[in-house]
């Protein structure tokens, strides 16, 4: 009997084992425009919060991804980001997961997260980055696809211990950036 199952789970790792298939990389180009920028301070001992007027922000991502399942795919990514207005610049380091409507090399819902690192602790001490979207592929070759993105946005970022963003005596604590944005990537 156990010679039975060993054979078994032998035959059924060779079956699923095509690990060169499942693995996958993407690289986008993002483009973020922000509907609405959230800065928090402290004035007085008082907290408080105003809107902020929104400026564009490019990006770059790097994600290499694994197929688990013929729907699902989980990744790790990295990538640099310029949020001009706040002139904020920082790496990101994170994960996604997506999900394929039909397989993978067609429409797909994706939801990432990533930290926001900076080396400039003037700026910001550290943040996170969450999104949520959807791809198209809209040129398929046997080697790769051209994917177009659409998404939504939400960055956070610590400012406790940073240069004042507007009066020039507030005390910063945090600024969100909600955002929609487009992407052009390519999947290899």
């Amino acid at each position: 009997m156990n010679k039975l199952l060993l054979i078994a789970v032998f035959l059924f790792c060779t079956v699923k084992s095509y690990a060169q298939d499942k693995w996958f990389s993407n690289i986008e180009l993002d483009l973020v425009v922000p509907s609405e920028i959230e800065y928090n301070y402290s004035f007085n001992n008082t907290g408080t919060e105003i809107s902020l007027d929104s400026k564009t922000a490019l990006a770059i991502l790097y994600s290499i991804n694994y197929q688990l399942f013929n729907k699902i795919s989980l990744g790790g990514l990295v990538g640099v980001q310029n949020q001009y207005g706040a002139d904020f610049f920082m790496y990101k380091i994170g994960g996604n997961i997506k999900y394929y409507f039909v397989d993978s090399d067609n429409v797909y819902t994706y939801l990432h997260y990533a930290g926001n690192f900076t080396v400039d602790k003037d700026k910001f001490k550290n943040g996170n980055n969450l999104r949520i979207g959807i791809g198209f592929p809209f040129l398929k070759r046997e080697a790769f696809n051209l994917n177009a993105n659409v998404f939504y946005d939400i960055n956070h970022f610590n400012l406790s211990g940073s240069e004042p963003l507007i009066f020039g005596n507030e005390k910063p604590e945090s600024i969100f950036f909600r955002s929609y944005g487009i992407s052009l990537g390519i999947k290899f």
